[in-house]
């Protein structure tokens, strides 16, 4: 037990950890490869594309061969492919090696969410999944913190080489220690499976929530998109000095996680969902309304990020809950269609972001009130379908 423990720190920490300790080198690597800025960004999105793919496929794979199989191929294939980004010749090969890595970190995290629901059940449970999101949300605050010192003192290859370690570390734990979690493997029934995630798919409340879910995670993404350009090359701080900045939002993102666990049970889940929206809304209205004022501004940029990330903390942990509320008898295929389209909309809204001009806030912040506005307006809109549904 004493290794699962472990593995349920040090997975969700990595799937934490993989966007967030690499942006601060992505104005550098925009130099190295003599690339283009949206080329370089794509990076993310390759990345998170990976991660929401991954987790479909290989958390279905994971209930037919088993837990442990998984997690010691992705872990294997995800420390492999981290050593080998780092020969990249060139950008479009990075790239390359980033959607692998985010398919493999994705095998990883579904096993993870999966051996948690395997081994612990009861206030068990309830404590072994507050430890999982406790260790993935460091990952955030610790990593561009980390990045932007590797960047300052290395280069981004140091990013690539820690990456690696971490997860041939994973992979010899995992082969080594790790029993098979999963007493009771299924038969691999493609038909059963398509017509379970079908069932979950045409469930208006599920895909509202689970597209709120992810304009709420791409917020909080879009900044270590364009922060790092916004920051070093349009005002001229170092790595070292976004890293600062990155932490301080993960903190806010950390905070926000923990105001929304204390609201739980006093207040409805929609409730707290809507308070969320509400907020993000008006704080990138804020944005827009200071970019006009005042130009762009390291304040202007940072105080409305910040409290934009913080009532994100209210809107993911939330649109998860209520989606898997509807199909507790489907947990685990549920979750990973959760876990795969809302990877995918992040990938898709970062690689819309990456073709925006970053020569000032204003791209980011109209592209921050539109996915809050279009949240608010999902959001009602799925509370009508469902209202109407209930009627008939």
């Amino acid at each position: 037990m004493r290794v699962i423990t472990l593995l349920v720190f040090l997975v969700p920490f990595l799937m934490g950890l993989g966007v967030d300790l690499y942006v601060p080198s992505l104005p550098a690597l925009v130099s190295y490869y003599h690339s283009t800025t949206g080329t370089v960004q794509l990076s993310i999105s390759l990345y998170m594309l990976g991660y929401g793919v991954g987790q479909m496929i290989l958390g279905t794979l994971s209930d037919h061969y088993g837990r442990r199989k998984i997690l010691v191929a992705s872990s294997l294939c995800y420390g492999l492919i981290s050593f080998i980004s780092s020969f990249s010749p060139n950008i479009y090969m990075l790239n390359l090696c980033r959607l692998i890595q985010g398919l493999s970190v994705g095998g990883m995290a579904v096993v993870g969410r999966a051996m948690v629901v395997d081994c612990y059940k009861g206030k068990e449970l309830a404590k072994a999944t507050n430890y999982f999101g406790l260790s993935w949300s460091l990952g955030p605050i610790l990593g561009p913190f980390a990045g932007g010192y590797f960047q300052a003192y290395f280069s981004w290859k140091a990013d690539f080489y820690f990456f690696g370690i971490y997860g041939l570390f994973i992979f010899i734990l995992a082969l080594l220690k790790l029993p098979e979690t999963n007493q009771q493997l299924v038969e691999l029934n493609l038909k059963q499976t398509f017509r379970n995630i079908w069932e979950i798919v045409k469930d208006p409340m599920f895909i509202g929530m689970t597209v709120i879910g992810g304009f709420g995670y791409a917020s909080v993404v879009i900044f270590n998109t364009m922060g790092p350009f916004l920051i070093q090359s349009v005002l001229g701080y170092s790595s070292v000095f976004y890293g600062y900045i990155a932490l301080v939002l993960g903190v806010s993102y950390f905070f926000g996680s923990i105001g929304n666990r204390a609201s739980v049970g006093r207040y409805s889940i929609m409730s707290i969902l809507l308070f969320g929206l509400l907020s993000g809304s008006l704080f990138s209205l804020v944005m827009i309304m200071l970019e006009l004022a005042v130009g762009v501004n390291l304040l202007s940029i940072i105080i409305p990020v910040l409290l934009l990330v913080f009532v994100c903390g209210f809107i993911v942990p939330n649109t998860l809950a209520r989606s898997m509320e509807l199909f507790s008898h489907l947990a685990g295929t549920a979750s990973s269609v959760f876990g795969s389209l809302s990877g995918v909309i992040v990938s898709l809204v970062t690689a819309g972001a990456s073709d925006l001009k970053v020569n000032s806030q204003l791209p980011m912040s109209l592209l921050y009130f539109a996915l809050m506005l279009s949240s608010v307006v999902l959001y009602f809109n799925t509370r009508k379908k469902v209202s109407t549904l209930v009627l008939k």
